[in-house]
């Protein structure tokens, strides 16, 4: 007995070790649907956790101790839900922007919470003046400015602009588009989704073929694999400069794919490089170009008799349930590996995992292809959360990232109508969509040469994550991540409990 005792005594404690993380906050709130709950941290490790319900925002802010600092429950006078499009972290505040629309006109409607006192003050309205004919495409806000996206009749893209500084007035100027037409007019720009720096690095937001990124005073778009009319099976990355400064767009191109079928490649810009992947069920190659030449600089390539020595964990497939198992698969077999990896969207993500390294997630995502009965009066966000994991959906950590798509090949996608994105169209329940599935590895990268990197035998951060998620049950609707310092803040709603929760887990 004895023996028996100390046995389960030691598995324990290595238990303990392998998913070395403490609880670092928890905060009663009073919701009912918690998909409406969103959280953004600032740089110094403050949180706000945001929620509307019944007619009130529900504001609460946490130290970076994990202290409640400040809470709130602040009636709102208008009829209709805050369509919340972008944040913003200032000096001194949270800033939440919101879209409001009175008959034809249409204003930004801003509102703050102080990051050290958790003092709430609602802003001045500022007016979004249009000209004819221009529909809003999406917003969004990354460190300096507030973004509002519009086109026009003719296709061009229209950017109203806040000055960074608190006045209440966006500047509007007109970039003439001069990219190469689309079989689909506007086919490319309507699926347009906002990587900001803190955007969770996941096959799901990986997979997204139309991104925007912005760099000081100037905005890329990115565009991987549409066919342009004209040009038959080619197809390429399509990169669409917008200059702040000088009102100007500019378009360039890497030379052009064959492809055949559905898309195989995808890329990511990643602090200067763009990386992009290129699968099938027969080879996987990976080039990492220099954003200003487009010449590439490293190249990896692997055959389906191969095995992928880049990478750097195993390759998970999450999102595929069998009777008694669970759903999450590790794949071994190369050949399988690639025919899985090929099966879906490609997808590719980096992100700085430490001061003198990258890490890669690559993998493909298939979307959910069942179509549930949804509340089409339900007021809906505009599309700030594309946060869906292989294990479900997840809120972007921290800032808001406004992915305003309605892809045209995605219409029987669970949460996609009236041109809005809404994850949680599902049952008149609010149960969350089907996740789709995902298939992936992660890649550590040297961030100068782009070799290969060694992890250690502690692993990855995110695997730490992954496997504390898997433990949770029930799967928690709502979760968010976000980084401070060298350390991860997992947070979950945990229904039963009607709490809150922030988990803490460090590399080392």
């Amino acid at each position: 007995m004895r023996k028996f005792l100390l046995i389960m005594f030691l598995m324990g404690a290595v238990a303990l070790e392998a998913s070395a993380q403490q609880e670092f906050a928890n905060v009663e709130l009073p919701v009912r649907r918690a998909e409406d709950m969103v959280s953004v941290a600032d740089g110094d490790g403050n949180v706000c956790i945001y929620s509307y319900q019944s007619n009130k925002l529900y504001f609460n802010v946490i130290s970076p101790t994990g202290e409640v600092i400040a809470s709130h429950e602040i009636p709102y006078r208008y009829s209709q839900q805050p369509q919340i499009f972008g944040s913003r972290v200032t000096p001194d505040e949270f800033v939440f922007y919101s879209r409001y629309i009175n008959g034809r006109r249409e204003y930004v409607r801003p509102f703050a919470i102080s990051r050290n006192t958790g003092a709430f003050r609602s802003l001045q309205d500022i007016e979004v003046v249009k000209g004819r004919g221009e529909e809003f495409m999406g917003g969004f806000a990354d460190a300096s400015h507030l973004y509002m996206l519009f086109s026009d009749r003719k296709g061009n893209l229209i950017l109203h602009r806040d000055n960074g500084e608190g006045e209440a007035r966006l500047e509007k100027k007109t970039f003439v588009n001069n990219m190469p037409k689309t079989r689909q007019r506007m086919e490319r720009e309507s699926q347009l989704i906002f990587v900001h720096p803190d955007l969770e690095r996941n096959v799901f937001t990986g997979h997204h073929r139309s991104k925007m990124y912005t760099n000081g005073d100037k905005i890329f778009m990115i565009f991987d694999g549409y066919y342009l009319r004209g040009e038959g099976n080619k197809t390429t990355t399509e990169i669409l400069t917008l200059d702040w400064n000088t009102g100007q767009s500019a378009y360039r191109a890497l030379p052009a794919i064959e492809q055949k079928g559905s898309l195989g490649f995808n890329s990511f810009l990643h602090q200067g490089r763009l990386f992009r992947v290129l699968m099938d069920k027969e080879q996987l190659n990976l080039t990492a170009y220099d954003f200003n030449t487009l010449q590439p600089l490293k190249e990896y390539s692997y055959t389906a008799e191969e095995e992928i020595a880049i990478k750097a964990t195993p390759v998970y497939q999450r999102g595929v349930k069998g009777l008694f198992s669970s759903d999450t698969k590790v794949l071994e077999k190369t050949s399988k590996v690639m025919k899985n990896l090929a099966s879906g969207v490609p997808a590719i993500t980096v992100d700085a995992f430490s001061d003198s390294t990258i890490q890669l997630t690559i993998g493909s995502y298939e979307p959910p292809q069942t179509q549930r009965n949804g509340d089409p009066s339900r007021m809906v966000r505009t599309p700030d959360r594309y946060v869906s994991t292989s294990r479900g959906l997840m809120m972007i950590p921290g800032r808001w990232v406004p992915a305003y798509s309605l892809p045209y090949s995605y219409g029987a996608f669970p949460g996609y109508y009236y041109g809005v994105y809404d994850p949680f169209r599902n049952s008149g329940s609010g149960a969350s969509a089907d996740q789709g599935i995902s298939t992936y590895f992660r890649a550590v990268l040297d961030s100068k040469s782009l070799a290969k990197v060694e992890t250690g035998e502690d692993g990855l951060i995110e695997d730490k994550v992954e496997k504390y998620e898997e433990e949770l049950k029930p799967m928690p609707e709502v979760r968010t991540r976000y980084r401070y310092g060298n350390k991860l803040h997992y947070g979950y709603y945990d229904k039963r409990s009607k709490t809150f929760k922030i988990v803490e887990f460090a590399q080392n």
